[in-house]
Parts: C-alpha cells; structure tokens; sequence
C-alpha cells in the first residue's frame, strides 16, 4: 500500500484549489427583467399614451386631435411589428400590412367624428374622453386580433376594462392617477410574464 500519509505522491493541486463561488443569482434576475422590461417596452407604452390622452383631454377645453392623429398610426405600427414575425412570409405580412392600415384608419376616422363639435355638444361631462378610450379599447384588441399578438390584445382588455372605472372617476386628478395605477399595473405584468417566460 505504497503511499504515506506524510511523504510520498504529490498532493493534487486542484484538490487545493478554492471552489469557485457560483455566479450570484441577482445579477442574472436583475438582467432578466431588464431584458424583460426592454421587450415589453412598447406595450407599456401604449398604455401609458392612450392613459395618457384620457387624462389630458380631462384637463383640456378643447379635445386635441393632433395628439390622436400621432398616436394612432404609432399604434398600427406597433401592431404590425407584434405580428411580423408570426405571419407567413411575402403574402401573410402584406395582408397584416393591409388590415393594420385599413383597422388604424377606420379608428382614425371615428375618434374624428367624435371629437366633431356636434357629438361633443350631445355628450356630457367625461362622455367624449369615456368614449375614445372604449374605442381605443377596442381598436386596440381587434388589431391584436388580427395581428396574432396577445400582448396588443391584452393592452386593449386593459383599456376596456378601465373603461366602467375612468367613468366613474369626477375629478381630473383623480383621473390622473387611476390612468397611472392602470398602466403601472398592467406594465409590471406585461414585465413578470415576459421574465417567467425566459426563467
């Protein structure tokens, strides 16, 4: 049995070697939100400009359909880029091209309408800003529809099911801080669902 204890084969250096500490798993869940938060990016931010359009048309005499015109091409496009992908190759995207355009453009034309001066004399009160979001709602949820996104249809769910809340809401400020509590919480799961998802 030919090896000592104290004399005979060299000792194994990596036997000796230090274990290397594992990686910390914060870092990496820090990454992995980040990411998370990048991807889900414009989702939230759809929410956060149609919470945001209710909530200025609340402060505001006049509706402001230049903020709308902007904001409603803006939206198509980000429905064209959720489906992109899922959509088969040359004919697939030209026809999501096609109904995202056409979709967008029959939203456009309605909000148009309802900020006519006419409709807005025969609504009361929130009528016109409870009306634009319920129409964004559903804008919103059927262009999802069409592009095979469930995060754009998720995006008009929540603005649809805002809708009973924002209309109940009498103050401006208050209005304000509804839309924010909205988006905040629809944004947060939008994040946790996409991390869940790479985890």
């Amino acid at each position: 049995m030919g090896e000592s204890m104290t004399g005979g084969a060299a000792p194994d250096p990596a036997a000796q070697a230090p274990m290397p500490m594992p990686a910390a798993a914060a870092p990496a869940a820090r990454a992995g939100t980040g990411h998370a938060l990048f991807s889900q990016a414009p989702y939230i931010l759809m929410l956060l400009a149609a919470f945001g359009g209710v909530a200025y048309a609340g402060f505001s005499s006049q509706p402001n359909t230049l903020y709308w015109t902007i904001v409603t091409p803006v939206f198509g496009l980000l429905c064209i880029v959720a489906g992109w992908a899922g959509a088969p190759e040359r004919g697939g995207r030209m026809r999501l091209v096609w109904t995202q355009a056409l979709h967008w453009a029959g939203f456009l034309l309605a909000m148009l309408v309802l900020f006519r001066p006419e409709v807005q004399a025969a609504l009361q009160g929130r009528g016109a800003e409870i009306g634009l979001l319920m129409l964004l709602a559903l804008g919103t949820f059927v262009a999802g529809v069409h592009a095979g996104s469930w995060r754009i249809m998720a995006v008009g769910a929540v603005l649809g099911v805002s809708v009973p809340l924002l209309a109940l809401v009498q103050q401006s400020v208050l209005l304000v801080l509804a839309a924010a509590a909205l988006a905040g919480v629809a944004g947060a799961s939008f994040v946790l669902l996409a991390a869940r998802g790479r985890a």
